[in-house]
């Protein structure tokens, strides 16, 4: 919860007056992917607002719907930015996708807080990567600056959600855990493989191939899974008294990272 009040309070600023900045070129190599992700951010966030009061109702965590109110709302910012962005540079919005469609209706297969922020974190996770990647596939300095803070925004509601669903698997059997590890792993690879290939032409830009990104999609998952195991929650009560000032004390090292990820790209 403070990371999304602070994070507000610092809302990006992007040098919208430096008008249009993508080369033709440029543009024909990131419309595509750009026009995709788009439209991913872009959700109002009812069933899972709904399964958030749910969780709140059985649990007694009264924040929690507000926090994933204010998670949904960065998300639709993400949006808003990117949008603004294509119509600046003359790329057309679209209001629907394949991928995208097949993400929305798998959040809500089952009615399930667990299955909707499983997938929303797939997506989150891949995000890590792919913002870097399309960061470096222009000179363009306003869409570094929205990727950054998209990048760093990512990384926190990754987190986040790893938390969350570490909670709601706690005191699952081992062969619970198993079977839910499994599961995910089947969702994730092969969603991988699908962004990887669907935004080939923008990551090869960005310096990635198809394998570079699968591959650190891949240890980011890794990562991250780890974090969603049940025991995981006997950690949550370590963290820092402060997690606000945490945030902005880990804020710099995000930052370096973004660059990092950027740099590697090349």
């Amino acid at each position: 919860m403070d990371h999304f009040r602070w994070n507000g309070s610092v809302a990006m600023r992007v040098p919208w007056h430096i008008g249009p900045d993508l080369s033709d070129e440029e543009r024909v190599a990131i419309a595509h992917s750009i026009q995709m992700f788009q439209l991913g951010e872009n959700s109002e966030g009812r069933h899972l607002m709904r399964y958030a009061k749910e969780w709140a109702e059985r649990t007694g965590d009264a924040v929690y719907p507000e926090a994933i109110r204010m998670l949904i709302v960065e998300e639709q910012r993400h949006a808003g930015v990117l949008a603004r962005f294509m119509e600046i540079n003359g790329i057309a919005r679209i209001t629907r996708g394949c991928s995208d469609g097949i993400f929305r209706r798998a959040r809500n297969l089952f009615g399930s807080l667990e299955i909707s922020i499983s997938v929303l974190v797939t997506a989150e996770i891949i995000a890590k990567i792919y913002y870097p990647a399309l960061s470096a596939a222009t000179s363009s300095t306003v869409l570094h600056t929205i990727c950054e803070q998209i990048h760093r925004e990512e990384i926190a509601h990754v987190e986040f959600q790893t938390e969350q669903l570490a909670r709601i698997r706690a005191g699952r059997s081992a062969l619970g855990t198993w079977a839910t590890r499994f599961l995910h792993r089947l969702l994730f690879y092969p969603t991988v493989m699908v962004v990887g290939l669907s935004h080939r032409a923008a990551l090869r830009r960005g310096g990635l191939s198809f394998w570079q990104f699968c591959s650190r999609s891949h240890h980011e998952f890794v990562r991250d899974l780890a974090a969603m195991e049940p025991q995981a929650v006997s950690r949550l009560s370590k963290r820092p008294a402060s997690e606000t000032e945490a945030m902005r004390k880990t804020s710099l090292s995000i930052r370096a990272r973004f660059s990092k990820s950027r740099a590697g790209s090349h």
